[in-house]
């Protein structure tokens, strides 16, 4: 007990050099009205987004380019054009919160972290897999229309989030205050990507295989967007048992930077995957029911744990996609 005690008394005075800005609110608005877009700081590295962005506009523009081609010569079903109006709507909606909240943020001093995790990232993450949800009636016949809804998400990204066009477009650069968390900067735009590609990675072949809809997909998508989406603002305003994480990349270097999350708010992952569990509880034998309720929400909240910084969405794909495929056919 005397262990446990000490190593919680650590947790509790765990102190971050990245994460300094949140040591009190006076530090943090201090921080962020100094330089609210970033573009002062002369030592952030704007020249390595520029090569990624380069790199990301090549692959993602090629994809494009390859399903239009496909599409054209019979190869693959033309996608109805109301998905692309639906796609053009959410975007728009997506921007417009950007703005909403960004006021938000320098109106009534709201953390960049709250807005970002409770009210725009479950629209931004799920979007295209809601449109399919409603316009495609065939499971696996949504597979070609992610594929172009992601690569169309992801341009969308570049040209309103790369730093040379926020430059150039000050109502860019007012929107995404709303989400470039202080300690990210100037990483945010390749974080946000990295993980992206990351996920979609994860949950194609599970989408090829079981189809859109299935809760082998949905069930660890949930988790993710609502339980990891409250584990940051319950943690940075509850958290008191502290524990360092890194970075897939960060000052130059891999495995680096010192992050922090807390007890308290990986918990929610734990609570939030029961929820979901329960959501879905018909689509489960009863024994499937127990075994999921038992282990996945310990899994989950162990795999957002250790997960990298900014890249707990793909960890959590991979380990809810795997455990459910495996309880669902084997248990």
């Amino acid at each position: 007990m005397e262990k446990i005690s000490t190593m919680l008394a650590k947790m509790r005075s765990l102190k971050s050099a990245t994460m300094s800005a949140h040591e009190s609110r006076d530090i943090y608005f201090k921080t962020l009205f100094a330089d609210p877009y970033g573009f002062k700081n002369k030592t952030y590295d704007w020249g390595g987004e520029n090569t990624f962005i380069y790199f990301a506009l090549v692959v993602y523009s090629l994809g494009v380019a390859t399903l239009l081609t496909l599409e054209a010569k019979g190869i693959i079903p033309t996608i109805n054009p109301l998905i692309y109006l639906a796609f053009l709507f959410a975007v728009f909606i997506e921007l417009l919160g950007k703005v909403v909240f960004s006021w938000c943020i320098h109106r009534f001093k709201i953390k960049i972290n709250y807005v970002r995790k409770l009210a725009l990232r479950p629209w931004r993450k799920l979007k295209i897999y809601v449109i399919t949800l409603f316009f495609v009636v065939g499971g696996k016949d949504a597979v070609h229309i992610i594929c172009m809804l992601f690569f169309l998400d992801q341009l969308k990204t570049i040209f309103t989030e790369w730093n040379v066009i926020r430059r150039k477009l000050p109502i860019l650069a007012y929107a995404f205050v709303a989400w470039d968390r202080i300690e990210d900067r100037p990483y945010t735009l390749r974080y946000d990507m990295l993980e992206d590609i990351l996920r979609f990675v994860v949950y194609l072949p599970f989408i090829i295989i079981f189809g859109k809809a299935s809760i082998i997909i949905m069930i660890p998508n949930l988790i993710n967007e609502f339980g990891d989406g409250l584990a940051e603002p319950v943690g940075l305003r509850f958290g008191r048992h502290k524990y360092r994480t890194r970075s897939l990349w960060y000052d130059g270097k891999f495995w680096n930077g010192d992050f922090q999350r807390s007890l308290e708010g990986s918990a929610m992952v734990y609570i939030i995957s029961i929820a979901v569990l329960l959501l879905y509880h018909d689509l489960f034998t009863s024994t499937q029911l127990i075994v999921s309720l038992v282990f996945l929400p310990i899994i989950m909240t162990v795999a957002e744990a250790f997960s990298p910084h900014t890249n707990d969405g793909p960890m959590l794909a991979l380990t809810g996609c795997s455990f459910l495929w495996v309880t669902l056919n084997y248990v």
